[in-house]
């Protein structure tokens, strides 16, 4: 069965017979369905490069044979009549690449199948470098790549969860960009850091005279909505986005005007929303129309196998961007990354190749130079404390600096992080005297 493996679907015999032999004398392998029935059969069971589908048939209509067919792996041609060109357009929408008006001749249908199957060997090519993207060798890694697509296609709304750092904005996107509306923009909705009002505007949009402005769900008609961090979002809004999901249209703030709801939602979130919604902390409606289908992000400790293929990966990529020669890691150094328990994942992985690669570059790095703390040392140390005013500043001290790690000593990412006032960081910083450990990540 070769790529270039035709079905055609077609209950007119003459006809079928005579595309059938066309198609074969220019060295395509044919297969044939006269029915719904035989080409639904055919459809579940075999892979096609292209499909002739004609949508008139004697037991259904061809039209919806299209949810048995994957647009990414195969290209649907339809063959319509005279006078339901609107249908083909239709079934263009649904997912079909093309239609040609009969009487059909192998003049005009031999460019279409052309094109169509080079369009097919593009979007594989663009598939495997999305895929490619996703850099590690655990099973976590290996089962996801051949997961993604298949999330992608389906269309449901997605609920991506795991601890912070771990990539679920980074999976997010892969997906979107392996759906059938990946050429287009992916757009990011964090609800972490917005007063209520400011959260829903920017959701639904505003049409009270003077302040109007269009909200996220209105710009990205007929793509995906990323919704970063979901617990955050409050109730009452919670519940008016699951009524727009439910009704299929939403309103802006002080309209009446219906807008209808075109958008995919792929949600992140750190905590576990179930026990958010047992607890009445967050919407069980909501949860269970952006959970479709639920996909969890292990944390970088319990997926050790990733952790250098990743870190060679970032350092490779900073180096590039910079012009800077690699740094050289030691093997006593690769072995103590593997024993440390990365508390903000793969996003302390990154930051880490980026500070390596900044000031060490084609240097040897010792243990020291990573400035990373194993666990234990901290979590023992707090809780031998029996003063708690010294336990409390302990903790807001390596909680600071555990912040700063991840962010490479960016001060005013920790404070949106921690959702903290700037000014209190800086002075925390200076309580603490970490000037200078922030001056050696730079």
């Amino acid at each position: 069965m070769g790529r270039k493996k035709i079905l055609i679907v077609e209950d007119e015999i003459p006809t079928l017979e005579n595309l059938k032999l066309l198609l074969e004398l220019e060295g395509y392998t044919v297969d044939t369905a006269t029915s719904f029935y035989k080409a639904k059969e055919k459809l579940q069971k075999y892979n096609y490069a292209v499909v002739l589908l004609d949508l008139f048939l004697d037991d259904g209509n061809g039209m919806d044979l299209l949810s048995y067919i994957n647009p990414e792996r195969t290209k649907v041609i339809v063959l319509t009549a005279h006078g339901t060109v609107n249908t083909a357009v239709e079934a263009m929408k649904k997912g079909a690449f093309d239609f040609l008006q009969k009487p059909i001749t192998f003049k005009k249908l031999k460019p279409l199948i052309d094109k169509a199957l080079s369009s097919l060997k593009n979007s594989e090519k663009n598939r495997e470098e999305i895929l490619n993207k996703l850099v590690g060798k655990s099973e976590f890694i290996q089962n996801l790549k051949k997961e993604l697509p298949l999330l992608a296609q389906s269309q449901k709304n997605i609920l991506l969860r795991g601890e912070e750092g771990v990539g679920k904005t980074f999976v997010g996107k892969l997906i979107h960009h392996l759906s059938p509306k990946g050429d287009r923009e992916v757009y990011e909705f964090n609800c972490f850091g917005k007063d209520e009002f400011l959260l829903e505007k920017e959701l639904f949009g505003s049409q009270i005279p003077g302040k109007e402005s269009e909200g996220i769900l209105s710009t990205a008609k007929g793509s995906t909505v990323l919704l970063k961090r979901v617990e955050l979002l409050p109730l009452q809004i919670q519940e008016k986005l699951a009524t727009a999901i439910e009704r299929g249209y939403f309103q802006p703030i002080g309209g009446k005007k219906e807008i209808p709801l075109e958008v995919r939602f792929i949600t992140t979130t750190r905590q576990n929303l179930y026990e958010m919604a047992n607890q009445k902390l967050f919407s069980e409606r909501l949860l269970v129309l952006l959970n479709e289908e639920e996909k969890e992000i292990p944390p970088l400790r319990e997926r050790k196998e990733d952790i250098m293929p990743l870190l060679e990966h970032f350092i490779e990529e900073y180096c590039l961007q910079s012009g800077h020669e690699k740094p050289i890691l030691s093997e006593e150094v690769k072995k103590f990354l593997l024993t440390y328990h990365w508390p903000g994942n793969v996003r302390e992985l990154k930051n880490l190749a980026e500070r390596l690669v900044l000031l060490y570059p084609g240097k040897l790095v010792d243990i020291s130079d990573l400035q990373l703390q194993p666990q234990t040392t901290k979590e023992e140390t707090l809780f031998n404390i029996e003063n708690w005013r010294k336990a409390k500043k302990l903790f807001e001290k390596e909680f600071l600096k555990r912040k700063l790690l991840e962010t490479g000593g960016d001060v005013k990412k920790v404070a949106k992080m921690i959702n903290l006032d700037i000014s209190n960081v800086y002075r925390k910083i200076k309580e603490y005297n970490l000037e200078e450990y922030i001056k050696k990540m730079r």
